[in-house]
């Protein structure tokens, strides 16, 4: 079933708040799926004000869909890979990095990474997908090329397992493969770097 993205809405009725939100629930006489409203009681208005309403009505709209909104964003696997990594991932690790390293680092990530995985929601890896992704790499890339996307793969889904983006992180156990290519000729410019920045995007 999927996953409703609405954050419902709360009001005040006498003393105390209420929240509302729409859930699909299956109708008993029809076995199909139907709309409803859900009805709430958040609390009284003497011990909690309207912004500590909604963040009771946030709780309960995250036990009902396994997905909760911070700061205008839904914290949930449906998120893409290619948002989750230049939205939550770079913004983490770019200040960590020196100015020339990041760059050559974002070329690589978004050339074996982004560039394939873009649009994928994150709840769609699993170790298979990811597994393949690096044995079909090894077949073209060098040995330490491989190293760092296989490093890159682990650190981006132990960060959207730690933010709460995803339940189980699909990369834990990823294996370098061993049929390895040697040393890669390939050098990446300035320019290049530079270039690969601005279609990156700025977080």
């Amino acid at each position: 079933m999927r996953k409703s993205r609405q954050r419902g809405w709360i009001e005040l009725r006498g003393k105390k708040w209420y929240g509302y939100f729409r859930k699909t629930v299956i109708d008993p006489t029809t076995n199909e799926q139907r709309r409803m409203t859900a009805t709430v009681i958040l609390g009284f208005q003497a011990h909690m004000n309207k912004a500590e309403a909604r963040e009771i009505l946030d709780f309960h709209l995250f036990k009902q869909t396994g997905a909760r909104y911070e700061e205008g964003v839904w914290i949930d696997s449906s998120v893409t890979f290619g948002w989750f990594v230049r939205n939550r991932f770079l913004p983490l690790k770019e200040g960590m990095w020196r100015v020339e390293t990041a760059k050559v680092k974002k070329l690589l990530i978004e050339r074996d990474l982004i560039d394939s995985f873009d649009a994928i929601s994150l709840k769609s890896f699993d170790k298979f997908r990811l597994q393949i992704h690096l044995h079909n790499l090894a077949k073209e890339r060098s040995r330490d090329r491989v190293l760092q996307i296989h490093a890159y793969l682990r650190d981006i889904f132990a960060e959207a397992e730690e933010q709460g983006f995803l339940a189980k992180d699909p990369a834990r156990r990823l294996r370098v493969p061993t049929q390895l290519r040697g040393v890669d000729k390939t050098t990446f410019d300035l320019g290049t770097a530079q270039r690969s920045s601005l279609s990156l995007g700025s977080p």
